[in-house]
């Protein structure tokens, strides 16, 4: 692959951290001290985290604003995060290949940067990356291209030779259709595998599968 931009994403492609947001919005509401009935929790599924918290404030009379909210979450989250991830299989090396070739690197996340940026920083990786912009930062989530148009240009790399690397079949879809190279990157917590490696320009299960031209 000829690249001299990478923009990764964070969950699923970096590390190995779906796991944590696995009914998250519910482990969060229980530390709220809010019970969910059934018929409550079916109003919760299938929403997006804005939209879940903005309903939590609503439905149950929080005295807390969203970004209130959206901070305490993100708090838990970085907790979480330090505790129980770890970097993906081989990225680390391939980090340090695309680094001794000079390609700038930036990361594209649905997760507050202060969350990602604490467990960057235990495993030594923040260095490579110079730019890390979330969803919520930039006000899009990843069904609209603005989240890796704002990495790209803070970057500054040429689109044709960058390449976004995900693991979720939605976001890959976005960077694919706005003209980005895609690198599919293997998680289990992708359930449509196939559908992502025929989408993809570049599909792999580990980094050391990759080659840097």
């Amino acid at each position: 692959m000829k690249i001299t931009g990478a923009i990764f994403d964070f969950d699923g492609t970096l590390f190995d951290s779906m796991h944590v947001w696995k009914g998250i919005r519910y482990k969060f509401f229980e530390i709220l001290g809010l019970e969910l009935t059934p018929e409550e929790e079916e109003l919760f599924k299938g929403l997006f985290l804005r939209e879940s918290l903005n309903l939590a404030i609503e439905r149950f009379n929080l005295n807390k604003s969203y970004e209130e909210l959206l901070e305490m979450l993100f708090d838990y989250i970085k907790s979480r995060y330090l505790a129980e991830t770890e970097p993906k299989n081989d990225i680390i090396d391939f980090l340090e290949k695309l680094k001794s070739k000079g390609v700038k690197m930036g990361i594209a996340t649905a997760t507050g940067e202060s969350a990602l940026l604490a467990v960057l920083e235990k495993y030594g990786m923040t260095d490579y990356f110079s730019a890390v912009y979330s969803t919520y930062t930039v006000g899009a989530s990843k069904t609209e291209p603005k989240v890796y148009d704002v990495v790209l240009d803070a970057i500054g790399t040429d689109k044709e030779t960058t390449w976004v690397f995900e693991d979720a079949l939605y976001a890959a879809k976005t960077a694919k259709a706005n003209g980005y190279n895609v690198v599919g990157i293997y998680d289990k917590s992708e359930p449509k595998q196939e559908e992502l490696k025929s989408l993809v320009d570049i599909y792999i299960h580990n980094y050391a599968e990759l080659e840097v031209l």
